[in-house]
Order: structure tokens, then C-alpha cells, then sequence
């Protein structure tokens, strides 16, 4: 069947979601992306290559474009129009083109359900998600290709951000910005190696499992939150200030006594009880028991401040979600 060429540049769009179909597309070189936009944020669908096809369904239902696609690269396909498809019809018995139409009205509906599904799924998306496995990659890159050096794990910053970015299929400047706000917290350091390259640097790679293992608790008592509260951050940091103020190793105190204590130094405590309750089972430095009227915080002196540490390091890498949040309410 022969049919209309068209070269496309990259990012030239082929068709955009809702236009009226006009056939199908057999790419012959290049790549081309098919995706949907909701409310601004693109939402890729599938990458159809050299040999693939594009809109072949509406030959049969000839509905308009369930989705929109534009090259990724030079992009070479040739179309076959709705106009040349029905000339070949006519040669085909009606009730294989009947057959056909069913085939496609029902492959259509599937598709649709399932960019349904995958909207909602980028909608609903967590970033303490994609925040765990950055940092799981990360913590493996170190046992992979880490070296000693003195006291040190070294490891080469490029190449590992890099490679964490090409796992995940993710832009290697938001890996980027996890690593500096673990810079920032304090957790790793960043150096020069003997060829001027930055690199990340830690004493023990036992540090970052134990911040690993924080976040993925976090996450799975809390399922529902995908930012750390500016609440439970005051609530940690007020237990670390009450834990160097105690001589004991171990100190126990009820919530409203400790929201008492906040409130003098102009903390706002109304909604602790709530965020309180999200310390359960994330850290070994808080012990969390409820009773009929209160909630008891047992604290261990020795283990506080690192939970503090790894809370201002996830509120730092957090804090962009936080300020949406706002924004919508």
C-alpha cells in the first residue's frame, strides 16, 4: 500500500489529543513519543520506533486522537489515509471489516482505560517513593564503586548521579538535588578526588542505610503523606532541646507537657497530637505509647539528634511539595 511521506524535526508534533483522525502512521526511522497532558504535566504514554505504527485504530472507528504524539528525534514515517484505507476495504468481505471495527472500538476502550489509570497514577504519585529508591541506588553505588581513602567512602559524583538517573529513568538534576540537601544536612560531604573531580564523601556507609531506613519507615506507617510536616520536624526538635536539658540517658515525657514547653518558645502545637502519632516505629531514639488521654514519648539522649538530623534533611528535599500543598489549599 503505498502512502504520503512526512519528515518531522524533533519535538515537531504529529497530532494532538482530540484532533480529528486522518489515518495511520508507519514510522520508517526515528522515534516518536505518545503521551497526555493534565493540567500542564506531560504524561508519557509509550515510545513507538522504526517499524512501529500510530493511529492505525482510527482507520476502522475514524474517532479523533486519544492521545498526542511528536518526534523524540528526526523522525521519517509515511501516512495512510482513512481515504486510501477504504479502497482497500472494498476488496475485504463486510464481515471481516465489521470483525475489525469491534476489534478496534475494543482496543480503543482498553487504551483509554489505561492512560486513565496512568494519569491518576502520576497524579497520586508520592515523592517519597522516587526518594527511597534514589536513595537505595545510592547507597549501592557506594558498596559498588566506592573507595576507601583514609578514613573515607569515596565516590565520584558525576558518574554516580548519572547512573542513578539512567536506573530510574529520571533527570539527573533531580537526582542532583536530593544529593545537595544530603550535602546540606550533613550526612555526606562533597570533596575533590586527585583528578579534580567532585566527589561524595562519608565516614561510615552505615549512615546513609540508617537514613534509608528512616524515610522507608516513614513511608510506610504514613502512606498517605508525600512532604515532612513542618509539625513533626517542631516536635523532633523540641525533644532533642528537652534531651540535652535531662542528665538521663532515657527520658519520658506525656505530649501535652512537652506542647506546653513548645508554646513558651512560640511554637504553634495545635495539630501535634496529630503529627505525634507518625513518630510510632520510625525511629529507635522515640518510643511512642497512647494512652486513654495522652500520648508518652520515651526518648533515648544518644539517638536523638541523629533523628533530628534526618528529619531536616528530608523536610530540605521535601520542601518543594510542602509549598504545593499550600498553594492548593
Amino acid at each position: 500500500m503505498s502512502g504520503k511521506n512526512k519528515i518531522l524535526k524533533p519535538g515537531e508534533l504529529l497530532f494532538r489529543v482530540g484532533e480529528q483522525s486522518n489515518g495511520m502512521y508507519v514510522i520508517r526511522k526515528g522515534q516518536i513519543l505518545v503521551y497526555l497532558d493534565k493540567a500542564g504535566t506531560e504524561i508519557p504514554l509509550a515510545t513507538v520506533g522504526a517499524g512501529g505504527m500510530l493511529g492505525e485504530m482510527s482507520l476502522f472507528d475514524k474517532k479523533p486522537r486519544s492521545a498526542s504524539a511528536r518526534a523524540i528525534d528526526d523522525v521519517e514515517l509515511t501516512q495512510i489515509t482513512i481515504e486510501d484505507f477504504t479502497k482497500i476495504l472494498q476488496q475485504i468481505p463486510k464481515w471481516f471489516v465489521t470483525l475489525m471495527a469491534t476489534l478496534s472500538a475494543r482496543l480503543r476502550d482498553t487504551n483509554e482505560r489505561l492512560q486513565e489509570l496512568e494519569a491518576k497514577y502520576k497524579g497520586n504519585f508520592n515523592p517519597l517513593e522516587e526518594l527511597t529508591k534514589i536513595l537505595h541506588i545510592l547507597h549501592l553505588l557506594w558498596y559498588k564503586s566506592g573507595v576507601k581513602e583514609l578514613k573515607s567512602w569515596i565516590l565520584e559524583r558525576e558518574s554516580a548521579e548519572n547512573e542513578v538517573a539512567m536506573v530510574l529513568n529520571m533527570d539527573r538534576p533531580k537526582v542532583s538535588t536530593v544529593i545537595d540537601a544530603i550535602v546540606g544536612g550533613g550526612l555526606i560531604a562533597t570533596g575533590k578526588n586527585s583528578y579534580k573531580k567532585d566527589v561524595l564523601t562519608i565516614l561510615n556507609r552505615g549512615d546513609l542505610e540508617r537514613f534509608i531506613l528512616f524515610v522507608s519507615r516513614l513511608r510506610k506507617r504514613n502512606a498517605a503523606i508525600k512532604y515532612l510536616p513542618q509539625e513533626f520536624a517542631d516536635i523532633v526538635d523540641t525533644l532533642a532541646k528537652a534531651a540535652k536539658a535531662t542528665a538521663y540517658d532515657t527520658f519520658a515525657i506525656d505530649l501535652k507537657n512537652l506542647m506546653d514547653d513548645a508554646k513558651t518558645k512560640g511554637f504553634r502545637t495545635e495539630k501535634w497530637p496529630e503529627f505525634a502519632a507518625m513518630l510510632l516505629d520510625v525511629d529507635d531514639s522515640v518510643t511512642v505509647t497512647k494512652t486513654a488521654k495522652d500520648i508518652n514519648l520515651k526518648v533515648q539522649k544518644k539517638l536523638i539528634d541523629t533523628l533530628l538530623q534526618h528529619t531536616k534533611i528530608l523536610q530540605a528535599i521535601t520542601r518543594s511539595e510542602e509549598k504545593k500543598s499550600s498553594k492548593v489549599a
